[in-house]
This record gives structure tokens, C-alpha cells and sequence, in this order.
């Protein structure tokens, strides 16, 4: 029977010293040998494009599963050649953010995620995949698991250090944040969704699969549901901090879809969703920055199983 791929990234920041970086290793071995009845296989990423080769291999191999140990970030990288196959993915949430894990029930320890997976068994989600149009006219196809958007979030996720993320984790965002709210602002945007068209001010877009506002403590009262077969679009918009915050407590309170363009929050749904700004915005894909454009963005539903408990 054939093991399991483990693939890390050791630039992740719960695994960068070598003692825990052992201690996981060992104790991944034990557990995937245990439900797998064969040894993994691990490797290292020394860079992002040594995911997706390795992930292909393991699906052309008939490998038991692909278990990802890092962050949203290594996920994306490893769904993308796992959508559409029988081969699932394994969460062992590494990063900072840890988003798709906390949405899918994996516990955020790297010891309990791992014990977890000798029990998980596959939950078929939807992926997204996302059409980035860039200001000089190229174009960029990602897929992603969580969501992508414009404006504040994106240039959240672009300014926030990785050095103050080290040091005090996902409180570095709020720490970014709380700076660039005191210049927030209302960007002219057209937004389709399926075939219906909106005109109105951007602070903040998202088109989301999944999420948490803070992974594992505070979510939305109208969830995102990663395997119904469509995206959310979670517009804000507004020009000062008080405008944010009234903005995000009425996205926090909704239980129904709703709003119109000129509206300072909408919360609407559909399989196909674009984000056209009047001028190029900053733009991110599951928190990761890809410069700034527009977004063009559909649902594939049922595109991968991943290993829940």
C-alpha cells in the first residue's frame, strides 16, 4: 500500500528551528506509517515552485495523501495539483494565520494536528480560482481556498512585516492595521456578479470560499460555506475609521445576503464574481499580496478532499 507525501515548508514560522523541526518529523513518520501501513515520503520546499512537481508526482504515483505542513500559503500551493483528483490533503498548520485549518476543525498544535490525521477522513470543499488582471495587461490564473479581494485587506497582508509577524504572530495584522485605518478610502469600483452588475465605493472586497475573521475565535454570523458550490463577495466601503468599523460590525451582524451599490456594506453570492476598480487596487490571493489590478473569480465546486477530523 502505498505511504503518504509530507511536504514542509521549513520557512514556516511554527517549524524554522531544527529541534521542533525533528520532533515533527519523527512523530509525522509514526503516525501516517500507523493509519498508512507504509512509510511517508518527506521533502522539503526550498521554494514555491518545488510544491506543485512534487504534489503531481504523488497523484501519478497513487500515494495515500499529501499532508502540507506550513502555512495557507504552502495549501494553496498544494490543492491547485490535488483539485480534481482522489488524492486528499492533509492539514498541519505551520504559519501565522492558519485559516483553512481552523475552518476545517484541525487542532492548532502541530502535535494534536498531527495525531488528528490518524483518524481524519476526506471532506469534499469547493476551490476557487481567481484571473489576476494587472495594469500592464497580463494576466495571472491562481487557485485558491480561502478567498481573494482588494483594497485595505490586501494591503494589509502586503505591508504587514514578516519580521513583526514573527514576533507576535496574527496580532502583527492588528498592529498594520490600526496605521493604515487612519487613511482609509472609498475607491470607485464595478463588480459583477454572475450576471448581475454593481457600481460603488471599495474600501475592502473580498470574494471569500472560506474564513474566519480570526481563525478559531471570531467568525461571521452568516458563515462562509466552503463546499455549497458558490462564493460570498464581502464589500465594505467607506472613508474614515468610524465608517470602517460601523462597515465591519454591520458584515459581523448579517444573517442574509444583501445591499446595493452606494450601500456601506454588501454581503451578495454567486458561482462567478469579478472586482473591475477604476484604477488598479492591491490586491490578494488566500492574504498572499499579487500586486495591484482586478480580480476576475469562479467557484469550482467538489474540487478537493481534504482530511478533516
Amino acid at each position: 500500500m502505498p505511504g503518504s507525501l509530507v511536504v514542509v515548508n521549513p520557512r514556516a514560522s511554527k517549524v524554522r528551528d531544527a529541534p521542533t523541526m525533528a520532533a515533527l518529523t519523527e512523530h509525522l513518520g509514526r503516525v501516517l506509517q500507523a493509519r498508512d501501513g507504509a512509510e511517508p515520503e518527506l521533502i522539503e520546499t526550498a521554494a514555491e515552485t518545488d510544491v506543485a512537481p512534487a504534489v503531481e508526482r504523488a497523484v501519478e504515483t497513487g500515494m495515500a495523501a499529501v499532508i502540507a505542513v506550513g502555512g495557507d500559503g504552502t495549501l494553496r500551493q498544494a490543492a491547485a495539483s490535488l483539485a480534481g483528483t482522489d488524492v486528499p490533503l492533509g492539514i498541519v498548520p505551520a504559519g501565522t494565520g492558519n485559516q483553512v485549518a481552523a475552518v476545517m476543525g484541525v487542532p492548532g498544535s502541530l502535535a494534536k494536528a498531527i495525531d488528528a490525521l490518524e483518524s481524519a477522513t476526506p471532506r469534499v470543499i469547493d476551490l476557487g480560482e481567481v484571473t489576476i488582471g494587472r495594469a500592464d495587461g497580463s494576466t495571472e490564473v491562481s487557485t485558491f481556498l480561502l478567498g481573494c479581494g482588494a483594497g485595505f485587506d490586501a494591503e494589509l497582508m502586503a505591508t504587514t512585516s514578516t519580521a513583526l509577524k514573527r514576533r507576535i504572530g496574527t496580532a502583527a495584522y492588528f498592529v498594520q492595521g490600526a496605521g493604515l485605518a487612519l487613511r482609509l478610502s472609498a475607491r470607485p469600483c464595478r463588480i459583477i456578479i454572475d450576471d448581475r452588475a454593481v457600481e460603488t465605493g471599495v474600501t475592502s472586497a473580498l470574494i471569500g470560499n472560506m474564513g474566519q475573521l480570526v481563525p478559531g475565535r471570531l467568525g461571521l454570523r452568516l458563515p462562509l460555506d466552503p463546499a455549497d458550490g458558490s462564493l460570498d463577495l464581502i464589500v465594505v466601503s467607506a472613508d474614515n475609521v468610524a465608517g470602517g468599523l460601523a462597515g465591519l460590525i454591520e458584515q459581523l451582524r448579517r444573517t442574509e445576503l444583501g445591499g446595493n451599490g452606494g450601500d456601506r456594506s454588501l454581503r451578495l453570492r454567486g458561482t462567478a464574481i469579478s472586482i473591475e476598480p477604476l484604477e488598479p487596487m492591491p490586491l490578494e490571493v488566500d492574504g498572499d499580496p499579487v500586486g495591484d489590478g482586478s480580480l476576475h473569480a469562479r467557484i469550482r465546486p467538489g474540487a478537493l478532499r481534504v482530511l478533516a477530523p
